[in-house]
């Protein structure tokens, strides 16, 4: 049997839902745009910024997660970063808010060689798994 990638993607509905409520905060800053301008212009601005993220999670490959036998490929936004397994020394998860991420440690010496002085990284979504099951990988 061959050993291929595992590919894991984000859950399509909470972009969803993200991109339908910054698209409600940017129809409520139009209707205040005479009424109150700057409160107006900032939700208009930053609401329509959310809603450009999202509308780009919901493009087909501009995320996901590779896992494969020579690292670990996270791909967010359309930028893609690649850590070699010789540079993970080991995955935990860790609350956050009311989220639960993935964190990993980095090999002090691969750092040291890349120019950042990074211990600790974080997958930048659960993809559709809960802390307790990352738990289990």
């Amino acid at each position: 049997m061959k050993n291929s990638p595992i590919i894991l993607k984000p859950g399509k509905g909470k972009s969803i839902l993200l991109f339908i409520i910054s698209t409600g905060f940017v129809c409520l800053g139009i209707s205040l745009w005479e009424t109150n301008t700057s409160f107006a212009v900032f939700t208009v601005v930053f609401f329509g910024l959310c809603l450009l993220v999202f509308i780009i999670n919901l493009i087909p490959n501009s995320s996901y997660l590779k896992i494969d036998h020579q690292g670990i490929e996270m791909k967010s936004l359309f930028k893609s970063t690649f850590i070699p397994w010789r540079g993970v020394i080991g995955f935990r998860t860790k609350n956050f808010f009311l989220n639960t991420i993935v964190v990993f440690d980095i090999d002090q010496h691969l750092s040291e060689t890349s120019g950042t002085k990074i211990k600790t990284g974080a997958f930048p979504d659960t993809y559709g798994m809960s802390g307790k099951n990352w738990q289990r990988f």
